[in-house]
């Protein structure tokens, strides 16, 4: 442990400070830093991302932003094969997002992308929760009966990004931002204050922007409301699901984060309390930790 922390310090203090125009994230929800395994159990997301240089005088900037990720849901009770006492339908949705961002002025953005994928078994979600199980955990397998049935997805999304300094160490955020397609059809707003002289989420949640070493603080509330769920409720258009619930609309996350940057790497922890997404699930929240790292690159 003292090895990594030695290396984590001289890769953090050698690099130079230069501005970085690519970035790698490795991006990981999980509830079992709470010692809990259901709902939204986990989620991991490999993103790049890169700035589009042109020739042209143009002084606003634009991204390409690529992500490649997976999420698994799962009921409280993970071991019964009688899906009636299940409070969530087992479910993974995989997929491949694509994105360009483009600043409108220096503190505004808007970004519209893509996003394909599928669920059920072609989601290879059953195989990797249940892999991680019993090879890293030492558990039995998740039943995994009745999980929401393999298709094919696609969303289009579109988010609009403001932020404003009003204070040297102080930065509001806020983001709305819908989608609609096949899996998820939403609309929702976020509103936080970053803390500090480093960034958490920076404009547009895109880790190239406000690239200053140091570090920061967040607090935050994202709310959205879901018109339509493929996870809990299944398809719109027929009823092969074999097990569904009643979707919650009106959802909401209280956020809480950390950050630490210096010009080539970033670590961020993202504490999430979020409300229910169905009407079987128990009243209490559910908590989450978000862990990213981030490699800049020229």
């Amino acid at each position: 442990m003292k090895k990594l922390l030695l290396l984590v310090v001289f890769l953090w203090g050698t690099t130079p400070l230069l501005a970085q125009s690519r970035y790698f994230n490795l991006n990981v929800d999980n509830d079992l830093f709470f010692v809990t395994d259901y709902f939204y159990s986990s989620g991991i997301f490999l993103q790049y991302g890169k700035e589009i240089l042109t020739e042209e005088n143009d002084s606003l900037r634009k991204f390409r932003l690529f992500e490649l990720g997976q999420e698994i849901y799962t009921p409280s009770d993970r071991y019964t094969i009688d899906p009636q006492e299940y409070d969530y339908p087992y479910g993974g949705w995989t997929y491949l997002k694509i994105s360009q961002q483009k600043e409108i002025t220096t503190n505004k953005q808007f970004e519209v992308g893509l996003q394909l994928g599928v669920t059920g078994d072609w989601s290879l979600a059953r195989w990797m929760q249940n892999t991680y199980h019993t090879n890293v955990l030492g558990l039995p397998e998740n039943a995994w009966v009745d999980q929401v049935p393999a298709a094919i997805h696609f969303n289009i999304f579109g988010q609009y990004f403001y932020q404003k300094q009003v204070g040297k160490y102080l930065l509001y955020i806020s983001q709305s931002y819908g989608s609609l397609g096949t899996q998820h059809t939403h609309l929702g707003s976020r509103m936080g204050l970053n803390i500090g002289n480093g960034n958490v989420f920076g404009l547009g949640a895109n880790t190239l922007y406000n690239q200053r070493d140091g570090d920061a603080m967040y607090i935050g509330l994202n709310s959205s409301y879901v018109f339509h769920d493929y996870m809990i409720e299944g398809s719109l258009w027929n009823d092969n699901a074999p097990f569904i619930a009643d979707n919650i609309p009106f959802r909401f996350e209280i956020e809480v984060g950390f950050a630490l940057q210096s010009n080539r790497w970033k670590f961020l922890f993202l504490y999430k309390n979020r409300s229910r997404d169905n009407t079987l699930q128990p009243k209490e929240s559910h908590h989450l930790m978000n862990i990213t790292l981030s490699r800049f690159f020229d």
